[in-house]
Formats: structure tokens, C-alpha cells, sequence
């Protein structure tokens, strides 16, 4: 069954609720299953609402608080067990809506960063995204992140290869360009609003150029 999320939803309540639950759990492992848990009460559909929650615990919460959620994305981000969502290859999403009856090899995973990145290029999601919303949601996003070392190391790692790969499927060229720009300010150690600023100033300037040229491949 479809979530649909209240009006309003209460994103700072929520994100005490998770931290709650992590602080409960014994080791990593059952940290990382209520992380996992929490991305799949939400379910594929409404993805961006997860990736809204991790960016309430960035704005919200206390470095203590954010270090543990860093923490427990570290040891998934490390067991391959990063919570995200599975989006259609590039280009098969012009034949079916978000995976619903595509194969599952026409199916990527997609986490929070990845997803934000691909919003802004591709229809990955029913809900409009603003460029002023995406640089909030990254800086958040990426912030949180920061709070445990490792976690960031780690993401930075898997986007890196993601790029990198000539067999990853989700990315196009304009995407690639936006995401290389994040990990270059990112890796330079530079501010999250920073960061977020060179991702959008990326794919802002695709945006420009296509306008003259062909769609990017």
C-alpha cells in the first residue's frame, strides 16, 4: 500500500523518533536494520520524504544526535546496505514510472546524495524540485554526514565509483558533470552550502547549454 504523508508533516519529531531508535539499539547491526526499516515503512514512492528526514536530523538535531546517524549510514555505507531506492536505468524510465514493471536489471540503487543529484536532470520523483530546495536539502545532507568522518569518506568513495563506472546505468553525462562537481568541493573540504552551491552552479550551466544543443546522453 502507497504512504502518503500528512499535510504537514512533523519532520523535527520524526527525526527525534529515529534518533530515539538508534539510541536504543545495541550494536551497529541493529542500527542499521532500524535505518532500513524507516526507509521502507516510507517505501520507493515517496523516497524524497527519507532523505528529508536525514536532512531534518542535519538541521535539528545535536552533534552527539548527528554523529550517531553519521555513524550507522558509516556502517551501512561499509556492509553494502545503504538505505535507498531502486530508479530505472537511464533512459528506461521513458518506457515505465519509477520501476513499476520494469525488469529488475533495468533497476538501480539510488541513496540519498545520488537521488538528490539525479533530481535535478532526470523525473525521478512526482514532487517538483527547486533549485533552492535541492542546495538545502544537499547542504543538510552533506552535513550531517561531516558529523562522523568515515560516513563521509565512505559516500565520497561509492559516488566516486558510481562516476567512474561506464556500467552504472543511472547517471547521464549532465549528471555525471553535477556530481563531480560535488565531490571535488567535497573532497576540498569546503563548507556543505558550498558543496551544494558547485552541484547546482553544474547543473545549472547543462541547463544553459541544452538549450543550444541536444539533450545530454
Amino acid at each position: 500500500m502507497a504512504v502518503v504523508l500528512k499535510a504537514e508533516p512533523d519532520w523535527i519529531g520524526g527525526a527525534q523518533a529515529l534518533v530515539s531508535a538508534l539510541e536504543a539499539q545495541p550494536d551497529d547491526e541493529g542500527r542499521i536494520q532500524v535505518m532500513d526499516a524507516c526507509r521502507a515503512a516510507l517505501g520507493d514512492q515517496v523516497y524524497p520524504a527519507f532523505i528529508k528526514l536525514l536532512a531534518a536530523v542535519g538541521r535539528f538535531a545535536d552533534a552527539p544526535a548527528r554523529r550517531l546517524v553519521a555513524e550507522t549510514l558509516a556502517r551501512a555505507l561499509a556492509t553494502a546496505r545503504l538505505p535507498a531506492t531502486r530508479l530505472p536505468a537511464w533512459g528506461a524510465d521513458r518506457f515505465a514510472g519509477l520501476g513499476v514493471g520494469l525488469p529488475q536489471a533495468n533497476l538501480r540503487a539510488a541513496g540519498p546524495i545520488e537521488f538528490l543529484c539525479l533530481w535535478l536532470h532526470r523525473d525521478v520523483s512526482t514532487e517538483p524540485l527547486t533549485d533552492e530546495a535541492f542546495a538545502s536539502a544537499l547542504a543538510l545532507v552533506v552535513e550531517l554526514l561531516n558529523a562522523a568522518p568515515e560516513a563521509a569518506r565512505l559516500y565520497q568513495a561509492k559516488l566516486s565509483g558510481d562516476v567512474e563506472s561506464p556500467t552504472e546505468g543511472l547517471h547521464t553525462a549532465a549528471s555525471r558533470r553535477s556530481m563531480r562537481a560535488l565531490l571535488d568541493a567535497w573532497r576540498a573540504g569546503r563548507a556543505p552550502q558550498d558543496v551544494a552551491r558547485a552541484t547546482l552552479d553544474a547543473a545549472i550551466a547543462d541547463r544553459e547549454a541544452g538549450r543550444w544543443s541536444f539533450p545530454a546522453r
